[in-house]
């Protein structure tokens, strides 16, 4: 392990790792061999044993699937891992130096007070709110696409509830400022006082709950909760969210600098764009490129932090740990952006639905860190240093002159310091928040959010990478933020979706990584870009290659090595090296063999569902005759009830092509078993590979053979049941004729 200091500076603000990991490269090259040995084989000796479609389908696959491994093993083959020092830097700027302390808008976005309950956003606010970082240099903005005044309503009863929740946690220096999680457990503490107010402050946040559950419940806000004019303004029927003016309320604005010290907090600002019919709105992007239009007008911060409604800041110091690369590292394309790991509170035990990622986040995340940093990805929290170009861009800021001037003190010397009055620029803010102000701008195109993809976060790393930055993947001691998993299959599935449609949607845009445009893109930089766009392709070689088990012990025609053959040992060896480095590296990440069981086979079913349906879908909209849907995921960690970690299925199409698949090797399982009883051994003999695979595929997809034998909402629908029998039945008499 080399260890690289980041400065010529004694005492540095962060450290670097590199990790050469010989004995992991060693398996990969083993790996490598074994897979090209198989490929030879296939080439070359097994295509008298099958028949021509099955010979050109495995071939094709496994062609697909050697190809995504070379790409992975690129992501991944150097491991760098940071270490930041916020107390260094505490030391650095402490006194009157933290007037030296950059400051940072934090920007929060929400669409909808029901699939993303209030409540979870106040709770996100506040743990914004409470952060141990100067008051003076924070802002606050709550993006709300809904336009809801019931999201609004929510938000000045958190101000409210946050006056005393703020100086609770800082007079008894509480780590844990986030109240869905600290109230759901009972303080060891033995001080009265404390235990006092501590009950005192559940009593606060259980009414705020219910205030805010009233309010979700009735529908709409009372006029004495809120101003008259405020809450004319909003969206009151649902049908209208596509359709009302923009909104822009100041709920609170610091006043440290006018020298009241009273219960300071930070700004709270609360915008909800216009939306029109006749616009594209662009989702999330659309709605981020607002947000940085009117932060840059009102307080002008020259770093963002963008936080999903869902989640928390559950490190107070965590903007100092951040600071630390910014304020350290030798230059300022060095550190464009900080990506946090995803992590998740109140999740079910051994992640049965595979939302936690970790071995996403330990092992490939600190993989990119040796290129050119990891991907922009919403999964996780990200803190962002603003960035301009030249005078060309500058240009296609929009007409608002104001926000030009805004942008040109951030490329200035004094670009930290930032504005302390929001409320005086609330008209201009209206006017940049409106849906024509980014005509013939560069809004989307060149600067901001980039249009064109549902996973816009992904392809602004891309567009901000391919500028030449480099971003950093860092994962504190203390995590610094959590947020909520999706609750059940259903929902998992819909975020798989949306991510993969996302990513194929770059693959066929302007900034396909493919593409030399991307000038500034190192080499295996593009490599992992290619990996993750075209992930959702492996779809089509997973469906293929599941299915011809199957249709080998149909037809007789085998297209595995028999158990006697020399190169069956090459296939065991794919096996066992391929399923053992990933238990291993789940194991290393401190999960249990049921969480690498559960995060494998809901791998394979994304890909039988998800990717599948998204790379459907992408297709229909290249030739024009489909448009992608930006699909909100319901937030919210509680469990639907029943067995905790049981799928649970809807109508949904998507759970078609995994019931489907279950149905064909089913039949062909049983089948096969009545021929071995009846004493026809060409199963034992010449099939027991394909046989043990059609078994491998059914146990992967056991929830849904599970769902064809139970009721209500743990059952399989009939809808769903029906055509993947009539699906399964095509898919059998075309492969039989």
């Amino acid at each position: 392990m080399k260890k690289t200091p980041s400065s010529s500076n004694s005492n540095p603000l962060y450290e670097k790792y590199i990790h050469n990991s010989y004995v992991y490269r060693a398996w990969a090259c083993l790996h490598l061999l074994l897979l090209l040995s198989f490929l030879t084989y296939r080439l070359f000796y097994s295509l008298d044993e099958c028949c021509g479609v099955i010979w050109i389908i495995a071939f094709s696959c496994e062609l697909w699937f050697s190809l995504q491994f070379l790409l992975y093993q690129n992501s991944i083959w150097l491991s760098v891992e940071y270490k930041a020092y916020p107390e260094r830097l505490e030391r650095r700027y402490g006194g009157e130096s933290a007037s030296e302390l950059p400051p940072v808008d934090i920007i929060i976005t929400t669409t909808d007070p029901y699939k993303e309950p209030a409540i979870i956003t106040a709770n996100t606010v506040l743990s914004v709110l409470a952060l141990d970082y100067p008051v003076e240099k924070i802002a606050c903005y709550v993006s709300d696409d809904g336009g809801s005044p019931i999201t609004f309503y929510s938000l000045v009863e958190t101000l409210e509830f946050a006056k005393k929740w703020v100086p609770f946690c800082r007079n008894f220096n509480i780590e844990l400022r986030i109240p869905i999680m600290y109230f759901s457990k009972t303080p060891k503490s033995s001080d009265p006082k404390f235990l006092e107010q501590w009950q005192v402050m559940k009593d606060e946040y259980e009414r705020l709950k219910r205030r805010i559950a009233d309010a979700l419940e009735r529908g709409h806000v009372t006029l004495k909760s809120v101003s008259e004019n405020d809450v004319n303004d909003f969206v009151y029927k649902r049908s209208d969210v596509k359709n009302h003016s923009s909104i822009v309320k100041v709920i609170h604005e610091n006043k440290v600098s006018q020298g009241n010290d009273d219960l300071v907090l930070p700004h709270l600002i609360y915008v909800a764009r216009e939306k029109r019919p006749m616009f594209n709105h662009h989702y999330k992007a659309g709605a981020m490129n607002v947000m940085a239009r009117i932060s840059g007008l009102m307080t002008n911060a020259p770093f963002i932090l963008n936080l999903d409604c869902d989640t928390h800041v559950c490190n107070p110091k965590v903007i100092q740990h951040a600071m630390c690369f910014y304020l350290d590292c030798p230059s300022e394309r060095d550190c464009g952006s900080i990506q946090f790991p995803q992590l998740f509170y109140g999740t079910l035990e051994d992640d049965p639905f595979g939302n936690q990622l970790k071995s996403v986040f330990n092992i490939l995340f600190k993989g990119m860190n040796g290129i050119q940093g990891p991907v922009y990805g919403e999964h996780a929290a990200s803190i962002e240093e603003k960035e301009f170009q030249d005078e060309a861009i500058r240009s296609a800021f929009g007409v608002s002159s104001a926000l030009v001037s805004s942008a040109e003190a951030i490329m200035r010397d004094n670009g930290f310091q930032n504005k302390s009055y929001p409320s005086l620029a609330i008209e201009e803010a209206l006017r940049i928040a409106s849906c024509c102000y980014e005509t013939h701008t560069a809004w989307g195109k060149e600067m901001g959010w980039m249009y064109g993809s549902s996973v816009e976060d992904l392809m602004t790393g891309l567009k901000i990478h391919s500028l030449g930055w480099h971003s950093i993947y860092y994962a504190p001691e203390k995590p610094g933020f959590m947020g909520c998993a999706p609750g059940n299959g259903p929902d998992s599935l819909v975020q798989y979706k949306r991510w993969a449609t996302g990513t194929l949607e770059i693959l066929i845009s302007r900034l396909c990584p493919f593409l030399g445009k991307n000038s500034q893109l190192t080499l295996r930089q593009r490599m992992l870009y290619v990996y993750f766009t075209m992930m959702p392709i492996t779809s089509m070689a997973a469906m293929g290659y599941v299915l011809l088990p199957a249709f080998s012990l149909f037809s007789g025609k085998s297209f595995l090595p028999k158990v006697k053959d020399p190169a069956f040992m090459v296939a065991a060896g794919l096996f066992i090296s391929m399923y053992g480095n990933d238990l291993s590296e789940y194991l290393m990440c401190g999960c249990s063999v049921r969480e690498w069981w559960n995060n494998q086979r809901m791998g394979l079913i994304s890909r039988l569902s998800s990717q599948l349906f998204a790379l459907f879908d992408v297709v229909m909209k290249l030739i024009g005759l489909y448009e992608t849907v930006f699909v909100v995921t319901p937030k919210g960690c509680e469990n639907e009830g029943g067995n905790e970690g049981d799928f649970t299925f809807n109508s949904s199409p998507l759970f078609i092509p995994p019931t489907t698949e279950v149905l064909i090797n089913l039949v062909a399982l049983i089948q096969s078993t009545l021929q071995i009883v009846g004493g026809q051994c060409e199963v034992k003999d010449k099939l027991f590979v394909e046989y043990f695979c059609s078994a491998w595929v059914v146990i992967n997809l056991w929830p849904f053979l599970k769902g064809l034998f139970r009721k209500g909402k743990f059952g399989l629908p009939w809808s769903v049941v029906i055509k993947a029998c009539a699906l399964a039945v095509f898919l059998s008499r075309t492969w039989l004729r």
